[in-house]
């Protein structure tokens, strides 16, 4: 039997243990190209969005539009930042509501190229951030996923070194890729955060009872909103429907078990990225399906090992353009 000191010896070494395991699971230095990698990601994303939304910025954005501005301030939070307000604030200038929606679009547009490249990087995803949040807001009854998911990884980018791989920044030397232990906080706050999501998701889809049933997705395939193919002949397979529901119950739910092991975390990444783009073509919902296989790859896919930092690979100063980072191959 252990004496009373030696017991003591256990438990502090044991939560030695604890503490350095806790301690390098959230500062061991890490590379920051998986940060780069989604700030690229969100910025592809968001400006094909914005691209495809622009021919009918008026519309969604002017005050006679599709929802009108006594409409649209009802569904909006008070004291956030509208369209409407700059409007206001210009027109004793003489510069009207349709320069001023358009002259907005193209410096969120020339902002998310700035962040995409990697130029000027923080006050880039800064202002990216804040015009997405006025354009979301004006727009907010035509809202989903995208815009939820793209404010709030927007937001966590601003405060990251996200511009310190795979960036103009890091080209001309105004910032400098190597491992950090910002860069590793940074990442399991990204993904901590990613799990929260799908489990909430996965656990609500697990309390109704048409998720069990297989109706959710019989349902969502054959709204005429979403409906991209006729597969009525699903009403005669109906376990098809089921298992569909289950599988996206499995996935979601155990997203934040199965996405950490090495083991397994490279299935799962491919059952996230079939059932994301399999919303895309089979609802319709590209830009959703898109955004969130950006996430679990660049969160979860690209590699955080420090080796890769610029501190220990020495390359020719030709090769550090960001686009040739783009094109080396990254291994495990």
């Amino acid at each position: 039997m252990k004496s009373i000191g030696e017991i003591g010896q256990d438990l502090d070494l044991t939560s030695v243990r604890v503490y350095d395991a806790v301690h390098s699971f959230f500062f061991a230095p890490a590379s920051p190209r998986p940060i780069a990698a989604l700030r690229i990601g969100l910025a592809m994303v968001l400006i094909l969005q914005a691209l495809l939304v622009a021919p009918y910025a008026l519309e969604f954005y002017a005050r006679g539009g599709l929802i009108q501005e006594s409409l649209s301030l009802f569904f909006t939070e008070p004291l956030t930042p509208q369209i409407h307000w700059v409007v206001r604030t210009l027109a004793p200038l003489g510069i009207s509501e349709t320069l001023c929606i358009y002259g907005l679009g193209l410096t969120y547009l020339a902002s998310l190229i700035m962040m995409g490249l990697g130029w000027h990087t923080r006050a880039a995803t800064l202002t990216t951030w804040f015009l997405h949040w006025m354009f979301m807001v004006s727009g907010s009854t035509s809202n989903y996923g995208v815009e939820l998911f793209s404010h709030v990884f927007l937001f966590y980018l601003i405060f990251m070194p996200a511009g310190d791989a795979l960036s103009v920044d890091v080209h001309v030397g105004r910032r400098r890729e190597k491992a950090t232990p910002l860069a590793r906080l940074s990442l399991r706050v990204l993904q901590l955060q990613l799990c929260l999501c799908y489990f909430s998701s996965g656990f609500e889809k697990a309390k109704g009872a048409g998720w069990w049933n297989g109706e959710a997705l019989w349902r969502s395939l054959a709204l005429p909103d979403y409906k991209q193919f006729d597969l009525s002949w699903l009403s005669s397979y109906p376990y098809l429907p089921m298992i569909g529901c289950w599988a996206t119950i499995a996935i979601e739910g155990l997203y934040c078990i199965f996405i950490w092991p090495k083991a397994t975390r490279r299935y799962w990444i491919v059952a996230v990225v079939a059932m994301h783009l399999g919303i895309a073509i089979f609802l319709g919902l590209t830009l959703f399906g898109v955004i969130m296989c950006v996430l679990t790859l660049a969160i979860f896919g690209v590699p955080a090992n420090p080796e890769l930092s610029w501190s220990t690979v020495q390359v020719t100063k030709e090769k550090r353009a960001w686009w040739w980072l783009l094109l080396r191959p990254v291994t495990r």
